[in-house]
């Protein structure tokens, strides 16, 4: 059996489903359905369902149980490895007996996100099934481990894929703004400069023009100033262009950023990325740059409402 997986993206928390094979002796199949969500900082984690058969005995040799599973820098970049543990609890069955177990798992994964709703990687964890249980530092003679592979594809359906849009109507931290990037790269870099020009320029909703931008009203005129026609409308922008995937080493100077209030709401405020994990946008404070940086209170706010990318300018 090729091990293979499959997963969807729903509305920030994603289900998946894996099959694979468990070596070392035990020849067994394994089968898991997990669910995922946004845990802070660069952990996701979630529960799942796990059955793993022997080829010759069936369930006879078999493990069904349910866990928890916790995993670090998963989904933070296009292409990257992430770690894993988890434990899961249930029944251990042999040819005679059956008998409550607890499987601990770790190990890692490398993971290749090409677009916001497709994903290939594939994992590597050992596994030690604890009858009795006694704990895993202590496991009977008995104790079945192993390493375990999945090589699989992750499909992303439905709002709130991409970024984690799952942020919410209050207002981001009032700090000082970052310094403009020092150099500027790619195709889009004159739109760019345009947009920087016009830092300090007051918010004024429905604003399209050098006296005041709303968000969409300052791409609109940032591209507009060399000839390329956006339209009007936040939600309209966000469809606009070419999709990019919504990781930060995806992106490119130029790209319009999509931010949601709400998972669900749609998109109700777009930026344009600058470089240097940096975006310009006209908030309630008027034409500004923010961080994308998890690690700095405002770009962890602005992180948390990213939901998608959009490209104009190949």
């Amino acid at each position: 059996m090729l091990p293979a997986g499959l997963g969807a993206q729903v509305e920030g928390r994603g289900l998946e489903l894996h099959l694979g094979r468990w070596y070392n002796g035990n020849r067994a199949d394994v089968y898991e359905f997990r669910t995922t969500a946004r845990l802070g900082g660069p952990f996701t984690h979630g529960v799942g369902f796990t059955i793993l058969v022997n080829d010759s005995l069936g369930r006879r040799r078999a493990f069904y149980g349910l866990g928890y599973e916790m995993q670090a820098g998963r989904g933070r970049t296009t292409l990257g490895p992430y770690a894993l543990v988890g434990l899961a609890l249930g029944l251990s069955t042999d040819t005679s007996t059956q008998e409550l177990a607890a499987q601990w798992t770790v190990g890692g994964g490398l993971e290749w996100r090409p677009l916001s709703w497709l994903a290939l990687g594939g994992e590597l964890r050992y596994r030690l099934e604890d009858r009795g249980p006694r704990g895993f530092w202590n496991p009977r003679q008995d104790a079945r481990s192993g390493v375990s592979a999945v090589l699989g594809v992750s499909l992303g359906v439905g709002k709130g894929r991409g970024g984690r849009g799952r942020g919410g109507y209050g207002a981001p931290p009032d700090l000082p703004p970052p310094e403009p990037p020092v150099t500027i790269s790619g195709n889009a870099a004159d739109v760019v400069q345009t947009a920087l020009e016009s830092l300090g320029t007051p918010y004024i909703w429905g604003g399209t023009a050098d006296n005041g931008f709303d968000c969409s009203g300052l791409i609109q005129y940032a591209y507009g100033q060399h000839g390329i026609r956006l339209p009007r409308m936040s939600r309209d922008q966000a469809r606009a262009g070419a999709e990019v995937t919504p990781l930060i080493d995806a992106l490119r100077p130029g790209d319009i950023l999509l931010f949601s209030a709400r998972s669900g709401t749609g998109v109700t405020h777009v930026g344009m990325y600058v470089g240097e994990l940096k975006f310009i946008h006209s908030s309630n404070r008027g034409v500004k740059l923010s961080r994308l940086d998890p690690q700095d209170p405002e770009g962890a706010y602005w992180l948390d409402r990213w939901v998608g990318a959009r490209r104009i300018i190949p």
